[in-house]
């Protein structure tokens, strides 16, 4: 009985503190969701490690940060098709908004094919996808 009271108890706190009311959540600012897009690009996702040329030492040039390089690694599955490239991220050329965050959620690009492998097949939220591609397009696409 014990158990029951404790969920009531609980139940009661997050209502009473909007927790469950998600019309009352707070509104991510602009500012916040850079910084969560930023986040979830270099340290969750790591698009970093593939979209990003490297140096002949085989570090990030962060100077060309996610402006498309050749792969870093070779396939282990030789029967697997493997991408060469990864494209240019970096203000996110060639995509939509909405393109990008579907594909970001879907896993597929909006002619329904999916990205040859290493490239995951994503589930993002709306709410993450959403930051993602902020923080993508607020980067510059080229760097002279």
């Amino acid at each position: 009985m014990l158990s029951v009271r404790f969920i009531v108890v609980l139940v009661g706190v997050l209502v009473g503190s909007n927790l469950l009311d998600p019309s009352l959540a707070e509104v991510m600012t602009s500012a916040e969701r850079l910084q969560h897009g930023e986040y979830l690009v270099l340290h969750v996702a790591m698009c970093v490690q593939c979209h990003t040329p490297r140096d002949s030492q085989g570090h990030l040039q962060e100077a060309r940060l996610l402006q498309g390089a050749p792969m870093p690694v070779q396939s282990p599955f030789p029967s697997t098709p493997w991408a060469f490239q990864a494209p240019t991220i970096a203000g996110l050329p060639g995509w939509t908004t909405e393109d990008a965050i579907t594909f970001l959620q879907t896993g597929k690009r909006a002619d329904g094919s999916s990205p040859r492998a290493p490239m995951p097949p994503f589930r993002f939220t709306q709410e993450d996808a959403t930051a993602i591609v902020a923080y993508l397009q607020s980067l510059p696409s080229k760097t002279p």
